[in-house]
């Protein structure tokens, strides 16, 4: 297959980290400095500068005669190209289907996205060259004091090297990992065309809500600056804010401990989001008395830390002329199960309990005349989902899959046992209440978080995180209570984590043989990134394991075989020999298998929703909203729920519930 590595350096009046790759191509400040390129089979090289040569005349026919046009982040460079090279420096045009990322190619393969990285979990010893930091900062970014950008030429060709490093460091990564699969690269352009039509949002409620959150901090800083006797004059102040707690409470072993966690080997005091809601959650506890000084000033920083809050200024900084922020999706982004993740706007972490449509409005119109809002914060955060909104003359048509990944776990095991679950399903029962029965509970609260938690090998720690989230407060006894009894109800639960981490060892043990597991399948390919185990799902999608290693473990009671594999979103440290690693176990795998088969199923329905032009404006987690004009809301609405409820074909006998919701705003 003929490939062409395509790299840019450009420069801008605009900030790329704050406004995204869409907004900064389209912005009339930037402009390319040099480009790369590499014929990935042959090798031939071309290094082009725009503003002093002509398109080179042979890279414009290796590109025609090209089956791909790759770069790292392709869909920067893809805006670059149709923004800038090509009505400016008359490059030639490139089929959107031809257009291919690296980036996600890595990603794909489990190992880190970024070229630098990618490169070392790969153990490629010419890496990217530090020198280019500097380069971006002298030739990419206008000079703070005059706003004039440097043309130094000496400068520029050491740019233009440093690219066309770049572009061969990216044919070595490309060559060491598997490319994209067909049905891969075409969820990748479908992810494109959803990131290229964007989502829009209320800009007018943004900067509202940005005007109110500014004031709000402003009054936290002055709360917490009367309460601490000015020591502390800022939420952000985090080591000023854990001294002072440590001194007010230096005679509270409970607060200390609390405090205390542990970075490798070494202990040290922390005060992160996690520690201080433990430690206002153990205010509440006998015998642990957090006082009110301190716990005043824990919730003022709380309130001021809403990141969630922060997210409209994000909105404004990415949202185009159109109102619409664009490239808000990653394909492949999250972890071993190919999931999705999101970027930029981060709609996957947008507060659930949200303001409805008239309850955002009134809250709007509040804000437009200044008046006062309860809970500055709380309020505000409970805006970002109802700030998304469809155009003039549209609504929005919303559903996801009912209890996705519960129906698809039992389905996956294939046991016989399993079908009851899968029946309750089939019947249009509640779940959470059966599965409640079958403890031999009566409270339906304690069946959804137990379907919820332990699904996956979960114990008391997943049951409790959980339960937290629907006010539900047990002890551990009780807890440990309900797992047995969770267990017992469901064998085939059980005996499915233990063929998974069977599955795994005996792969290990016969590279290049498929064990079957359920549904899915382990394969051990040796040559393939210093030995890969590969989870493949029944839709053929592969979960990668890189750099596996089957490792006997002595423990307390005798010892056992494990598998390890170099996990990509662990960072090492600068002087680590070896990238760190991660130990796989039956409910991990039970966990991605069954992740990763819905995002199956998602991806299916997307390419579906594509081949009849659906108007899909942005998806989050198992969720689907489409921007569909009001006369066209009923038919879009049975068409969502039939490609949504229509199992694939690899899905036979899954039984899938989407029931679709007209929205105004985006909300619950």
């Amino acid at each position: 297959m003929q490939c062409v590595l395509l790299d840019f350096e450009t420069r801008s009046r605009t900030d790329l980290t704050k406004t995204g790759a869409y907004k900064y191509a389209a912005d009339p400040s930037t402009d390319i400095l040099c480009m790369s390129a590499i014929d990935s089979e042959i090798g031939d090289e071309w290094l082009w500068y725009p503003g002093t040569q002509a398109f080179p005349a042979t890279l414009a026919v290796a590109i025609e005669h090209a089956d791909l046009v790759t770069a790292v982040n392709a869909e920067f460079d893809k805006a670059i190209w149709e923004y800038i090279a090509v009505p400016d420096y008359g490059a030639p045009e490139i089929e959107h289907k031809k257009w291919y990322c690296l980036a996600a190619q890595c990603r794909v393969n489990a190992i880190p996205s970024g070229l630098e990285n990618a490169a070392r979990a790969l153990g490629i010893n010419k890496r990217k060259d530090p020198r280019g930091k500097q380069l971006i900062k002298a030739l990419s970014i206008p000079n703070p004091v005059t706003g004039e950008f440097n043309e130094d030429p000496k400068l520029m060709q050491e740019m233009g090297e440093y690219c066309l490093q770049d572009s061969r460091l990216a044919r070595k990564v490309m060559a060491l990992t598997r490319l994209m699969s067909v049905t891969e690269h075409q969820d990748w352009l479908i992810t494109c065309d959803i990131n290229e039509r964007g989502a829009k949002v209320d800009t007018e409620l943004a900067r509202l809500a940005v005007t109110y959150a500014d004031a709000e901090r402003g009054e936290i800083a002055d709360k917490l600056s009367a309460l601490t006797g000015g020591v502390i004059t800022k939420h952000t102040q985090s080591v000023r804010i854990r001294k002072w707690l440590l001194a007010e409470c230096e005679n509270d072993p409970d607060v200390i401990a609390l405090m205390t966690v542990k970075k490798g080997d070494v202990e040290k005091q922390s005060l992160d989001k996690d520690v201080r809601t433990a430690l206002l959650d153990a205010r509440t506890s006998d015998g642990f008395l957090l006082c009110q000084l301190t716990a005043d000033v824990l919730e003022l920083v709380d309130q001021g830390s809403k990141s969630s809050v922060s997210k409209f200024q994000r909105m404004l900084d990415m949202a185009e002329d159109d109102d619409r922020v664009r490239g808000a999706f990653v394909f492949a982004g999250a972890g071993q199960t190919q999931r999705f993740a999101s970027r930029g706007l981060q709609l996957h972490n947008m507060r659930r309990d949200c303001w409805k449509a008239e309850q955002t409005e009134d809250i709007k119109q509040s804000m437009r005349t200044k008046q006062i809002i309860p809970n500055v914060m709380d309020t505000l955060s409970k805006l970002l989902r109802p700030a998304l909104i469809p155009a003039p003359g549209h609504k929005f048509v919303v559903s996801d899959w009912a209890a996705i990944e519960g129906r698809v776990l039992p389905w996956l095991t294939e046991d016989p046992r399993a079908e009851a679950v899968l029946d309750i399903f089939r019947s249009g029962a509640d779940i959470y209440m059966a599965t409640a029965k079958a403890m031999g509970i009566l409270e339906r609260q304690i069946g959804k978080v137990a379907t919820l938690a332990l699904g996956y090998q979960g114990a008391v720690g997943a049951f409790q995180a959980i339960a937290k989230n629907y006010g539900l407060i047990l002890t551990e006894a009780e807890v440990l209570k309900i797992v047995f009894k969770w267990r017992e109800a469901n064998p085939w639960a059980v005996a499915y984590w233990r063929a998974c981490e069977k599955a795994a060892i005996l792969a290990m043990r016969r590279p290049g043989t498929e064990v079957k597991i359920g549904k899915c399948q382990f394969m051990f390919v040796e040559g393939l990134m210093n030995g890969t185990l590969c989870g493949i799902l029944p839709d053929g999608t592969v979960l990668q394991y890189p750099n596996a290693r089957l490792e006997y473990v002595k423990g307390k009671y005798g010892g056992k075989w494990q598998v390890s594999y170099a996990k990509a979103s662990i960072l090492p440290k600068a002087d680590a020999t070896e990238w760190p690693r991660h130990t796989l176990y039956g409910g991990l795998i039970a966990e991605n298998f069954a992740q990763g088969t819905a995002g199956a199923i998602l991806k299916y329905a997307l390419r579906e929703l594509a081949s009849v032009n659906a108007p899909v404006a942005f998806h989050v987690h198992d969720e689907i909203i489409e921007e569909v004009h009001i006369r066209a809301v009923e038919a879009r609405s049975l068409q969502l729920q039939t490609i949504m409820e229509t199992p694939p074909p690899w899905a036979v006998g899954l039984p899938l519930e989407a029931k679709p919701a007209v929205m105004q705003r985006y909300g619950k």
